[in-house]
């Protein structure tokens, strides 16, 4: 709670609620109260990244029903029909970035998805050689990360933003 507090939930009060729903969104500063209810009801997967034991960061993942916005988006089409797990969100403290936080939350996250019994991973990072980002818009993270951890791009998203998969 007090990493995403320190920077106001997170995008403006998102706390990472965003990709859980596929209605119409605000922002909201209910949404730590909706994230806290959908953790104790085990609907949330995530992992943090911690500097000694201050929380750093913090990789989003779940299986594909957990997180079912990128299934609504018009230019989405799914590359697999099976089961499958998606990585939706990245943060890192202002103050962390460009420290490898966002590298070893992923490398976590792979780590905790396999354990829950994940075959197939699915992300939607963005193409930073075709689109420039500020650090603080990197919340899909940059497609270089994924590449580096094996996963090879499977479509389009638009707009400097592909879908990338790897088999774990």
């Amino acid at each position: 709670m007090k990493l995403f507090e320190k920077h106001g939930g997170v995008w403006g009060g998102c706390w990472c609620t965003f990709f859980h729903f596929t209605g119409p969104w605000k922002e909201s500063k209910r949404n730590k109260n909706v994230k806290k209810r959908l953790v104790l009801n085990h609907c949330a997967h995530g992992v943090l990244v911690y500097n000694e034991k201050v929380p750093v960061g913090w990789v989003q993942f779940g299986p594909r029903g957990e997180l079912p916005r990128i299934d609504a988006m018009k230019d989405y089409k799914p590359s697999s029909r099976g089961r499958f797990w998606r990585i939706t969100c990245f943060f890192v403290d202002k103050d962390h970035r460009g420290r490898g936080v966002a590298k070893e939350g992923l490398r976590a996250a792979l780590i905790a998805m396999r354990r829950h019994g994940a075959r197939l991973v699915e992300a939607y990072p963005i193409d930073t050689r075709k689109q420039k980002c500020s650090p603080s818009t990197l919340y899909k993270g940059p497609l270089e990360l994924f590449e580096r951890f094996g996963f090879k791009k499977v479509g389009d998203l638009g707009r400097g933003r592909v879908v990338v998969q790897k088999r774990l």
